[in-house]
């Protein structure tokens, strides 16, 4: 199988208890962790678990850092611990209920580190943009930027 023809399968199992105000849980493939799940109150929802809106930002933020963390280190640029906040905006779809409208990964960087390698912290951004697969999806569907944030 060429390069070109490789594939990955991931799979998670969804289950819910009850109406919109009901509960559940969203388990991985291959069985070592669920997260409970529950609508976000200001949609009708139980609260008091991830929703579906908080596990959108988490995959990109996920997906993201994990990204990040594989450049700085193929840059060697020395930042041990990266972190990232990833907020977003939900809105009212003209077509019917509500859509994500934009997301913001705002990269966790110490200002030390910003002074002394501002364009390589760049670049390693730069290229966890280009190459995280989940953020590319999401670029798809809503705008998506990345921001540093000086810590």
């Amino acid at each position: 199988m060429s390069q070109a023809e490789e594939i990955h399968r991931f799979q998670i199992e969804a289950a819910w208890a009850g109406d919109a105000g009901g509960k559940g849980e969203v388990a991985v493939s291959d069985g070592a962790f669920a997260v409970p799940i529950a609508g976000a109150t200001f949609l009708g929802g139980a609260g008091g678990a991830a929703n579906p809106e908080e596990l959108l930002l988490a995959a990109i933020g996920a997906c993201f850092v994990n990204t990040w963390a594989l450049f700085l280190k193929k840059l060697d640029v020395a930042y041990g611990a990266p972190s990232v906040r990833v907020a977003g905006e939900l809105e009212k779809d003209p077509a019917g209920g509500y859509r994500m409208r934009s997301a913001v990964i705002h990269a966790r960087v110490p200002k030390v580190l910003l002074a002394s390698h501002r364009a390589a912290v760049e670049k390693t951004l730069g290229l966890a943009e280009k190459y995280c697969i989940i953020s590319k999806a999401a670029r798809a569907a809503m705008t998506l930027r990345v921001e540093i944030e000086g810590i």
